[in-house]
């Protein structure tokens, strides 16, 4: 299902309605390095190279994502100045201390998140930060039905689940509640700066009942969370 997600919410955009104001959240590029955990099509990897980041790592669990990123960025790569890892976000990397660790709509696929988020706040360098988006808690638990907003499942009920709609390739996920994402941040040592809940600016419906563009301006599609690793 790799080709879905081609070229979909890259910087600066960091969720599917587009951000507006909250672009710029990724902070100063130049001669810094990064590490993006789920690059997809490595779109936003290339942005940052050319923004003048120093180095930009990435890691992906898909070959084909791998393929992609690599032929976008088969310049960088030669240069030295983009590496790519094919591996779960789950296993630790041996990566230099970084600035930024950033995930759009990556991170929270995690099967894993207290392991994946101790590999997160390894990598980073003291002071860096961990910038990341994924669904609001919210707009999970509701659909679109002709028209009208319907609450489908209970916020309160944390769940795994398979979801079947990806072109019948059943998908692994789990439902958080976003006051478990907070205690799962701060256990594993990282301090939230920021928590942004952006209105959409794309107006146009990306699915039929879930991403739709009603449900996206009455309710928080997307969550962007700004985290620090302590000094």
């Amino acid at each position: 299902m790799a080709g879905l997600f081609f070229s979909h919410s890259f910087l600066p955009v960091w969720g599917p309605f587009g951000i507006g104001k909250h672009a710029a959240v990724i902070g100063p590029i130049k001669g810094k390095t990064f590490l993006e955990v789920g690059f997809g099509s490595g779109h936003s990897i290339n942005y940052l190279v050319q923004k003048g980041a120093r180095k930009v790592y990435g890691v992906d669990i898909s070959k084909t994502k791998l393929d992609f990123a690599a032929e976008l960025n088969k310049v960088p790569i030669t240069k030295g100045k983009v590496e790519l890892f094919e591996k779960p976000m789950e296993k630790r990397l041996k990566l230099e201390p970084i600035d930024t660790v950033f995930s759009i709509y990556g991170f929270g696929w995690t099967i894993d998140p207290k392991k994946t988020l101790a590999n997160i706040y390894s990598y980073l360098k003291p002071g860096g930060q961990f910038i990341w988006s994924w669904d609001n808690s919210v707009f999970s638990v509701i659909h679109e039905e002709a028209g009208k907003l319907v609450v489908s499942g209970s916020y309160h009920e944390e769940r795994e689940f398979i979801a079947k709609k990806w072109k019948g390739v059943p998908v692994y996920l789990k439902y958080r509640k976003t006051a478990t994402w907070f205690r799962l941040l701060r256990d594993a040592g990282f301090m939230v700066d920021d928590y942004m809940e952006p209105a959409p600016i794309m107006k146009k419906d990306l699915t039929a009942t879930y991403y739709t563009i009603r449900k996206a301006e009455r309710i928080p599609c997307s969550a962007i969370w700004i985290c620090i690793k302590p000094k």
